[in-house]
């Protein structure tokens, strides 16, 4: 009895390394056809080009699961599609070059952005704090007098005392 559990757990562990292995297969093969780019002009990867019958992603997918099955890496198969079409068939672009400002750029202008709106508002805070606060009734100003401007108050001054009579 304990050799039939024996050999039925050794089935078992077998046939889920089968389809491990299968499952690890599937997951790279996606992952290749993710790393390409359809060409068909749908401007999807190959993996999610959705026409029925795509003259360029059905029979990729097809090459990349017999090349898998050969047991060529991922990296030899992309490879191989970059030098047949160039670096136009990948679904993002190599980080070297003038490509690198593709994935540098985004995060270098939220950067600085960034830096700039907390300078401004640092600088907004300061001047308020700085700034004692107006106590006055609005006639007199903060600014140093001249005698112009104390004749423009004094005249301000009785032409608002006219207006309350």
């Amino acid at each position: 009895m304990s050799k039939r559990i024996l050999v039925s757990v050794a089935l078992l562990a077998l046939l889920s390394v089968g389809t491990t292995i299968d499952v690890r297969a599937e997951m790279a093969a996606s992952d290749v056809e993710e790393a390409l780019t359809c060409q068909c002009g749908c401007g999807l990867t190959v993996h999610s080009c959705n026409h029925l019958e795509c003259s360029f992603a059905v029979p990729t997918r097809k090459n990349i699961a017999e090349s898998l099955a050969r047991g060529e890496t991922g990296e030899q198969i992309i490879d191989r599609y970059k030098l047949k079409y160039g670096e136009k068939v990948l679904s993002s672009p190599l980080p070297r070059g003038f490509n690198l400002l593709a994935w540098v750029a985004p995060y270098a202008g939220i950067f600085i952005i960034g830096t700039l709106m907390l300078l401004r508002f640092r600088r907004r805070s300061r001047q308020r704090t700085l700034e004692p606060p107006d106590e006055t009734d609005g006639l007199q100003s903060s600014s140093p007098s001249s005698p112009e401007l104390d004749r423009w108050r004094t005249q301000l001054q009785e032409e608002i005392e006219e207006l309350k009579r």
